[in-house]
């Protein structure tokens, strides 16, 4: 009888050995979708980097479950955005990291808000438009809204900026929209004069030239890419113009530097990143952002990176048909430097930083 016993315990060891070894474990699949080439890749590209270094961490498994991750560059084009999310959701990826533009963001969002299972989370989509919204959309970057702007504005006044000359990426004008918005609602709040003028950064740069000395404003404000800004930053330069200059974070790359060279020294930002951070989750991160990359990660890899352990963390706790539900029952996050606050809409609450270009590095300013 024992060594009946014995025999069949031995069978069932032998056949659970053989169901784990050939029969696959689960997979939790996460699509993420953006301009991986073109225009706007260099920041996509930070984004991707950040999510895989997350991955990393966790060896591509959470609770015992494969994370695959899908990628799908939608090179910026709408009708190939659609294409994707679609597919998504037809090869049941519940859990999407997009998109960076508040274009794309639009084109996405009617679609995935069909279904009550699927979540979408982004670096950047900044448009305040997505703000208040129970929808199927978090973001971990802060809304463009009058309040975000008030702490920099309230700065430009102390320093005497008054009027300001305004340049935008007529591309992605769902973001640059409410950016001008809302930036010239705190501006004038906090005693600042209506913008003096609004212009693109795909005008002819003479004439772009022409108008600036024309106004003559105290400051010029940029809400573009790091490419387009840093174009336009050197040819005013070029130029003679020697107006301040300030930006949107949406520049903040280490390719602004890299394309703008002396052009962008003095150039002003103001972001929800501290890229001279002495948090040790930050200062770990960065160190395994640049063995793993040979680069200096950035606002949008590192909010990348926390956005991908906020996924983990959820899903540690729920399926991936629930995550929004998660995310919401817990609120508050850590993130590699300062508290993530989630509100009941999946908007964000955040930290603000000040920087100036100096010496061809991004240097914090006391506020």
């Amino acid at each position: 009888m024992k060594k009946i016993l014995i025999s069949s315990v031995a069978i069932i060891a032998l056949i659970l050995f053989i169901s784990n070894f050939f029969i696959k474990p689960d997979t939790i699949k996460i699509g993420l979708i953006g301009a991986l080439t073109g225009k706007y890749s260099l920041t996509e590209n930070d984004i991707l980097n950040g999510v895989q270094l997350a991955l990393d961490t966790h060896n591509y498994k959470v609770n015992n479950k494969k994370i695959e991750l899908i990628l799908k560059d939608d090179k910026h084009d709408a009708a190939l955005n659609k294409k994707y999310i679609n597919e998504f959701i037809q090869n049941d990826v519940k859990i999407i990291i997009g998109n960076f533009t508040t274009s794309m963001t639009k084109v996405s969002l009617p679609i995935i808000n069909k279904y009550d299972d699927m979540f979408m989370i982004a670096v950047g989509s900044a448009g305040n438009s997505f703000s208040a919204k129970d929808d199927r959309f978090f973001r971990v970057h802060v809304a463009n809204n009058e309040q975000r702007f008030d702490g920099f504005t309230q700065k430009m006044i102390k320093d005497n900026y008054k009027k300001i000359y305004m340049i935008y990426d007529p591309i992605n004008k769902a973001y640059t929209k409410d950016f001008i918005e809302n930036f010239e609602k705190s501006f004038v709040k906090n005693g600042g004069e209506k913008f003096l003028s609004h212009n693109k950064t795909d005008v002819n740069l003479d004439l772009l030239v022409n108008d600036i000395k024309k106004t003559n404003p105290d400051l010029i404000l940029i809400a573009a890419n790091s490419v387009d800004s840093a174009k336009v930053v050197q040819y005013i330069r070029m130029k003679n113009i020697n107006t301040k200059v300030a930006s949107s974070e949406w520049a903040m790359t280490n390719d602004f530097i890299i394309n703008g060279g002396k052009s962008v020294e003095g150039v002003l930002f103001n972001i929800e990143y501290d890229s001279t951070s002495n948090k040790k989750e930050f200062i770990s991160f960065k160190e395994k952002y640049i063995k793993k990359y040979k680069t200096q990660p950035t606002i949008f890899s590192s909010q990348a990176y926390e956005l991908t352990q906020i996924i983990i963390d959820a899903l540690k706790n729920s399926d991936e048909s629930k995550i929004k539900e998660q995310i919401l029952s817990k609120k508050v996050y850590q993130g590699l430097q300062d508290e993530i606050i989630f509100d009941e809409y999946g908007d964000v609450k955040r930290k603000f930083y000040s920087y100036i270009i100096k010496d061809g590095q991004y240097e914090r300013v006391n506020n």
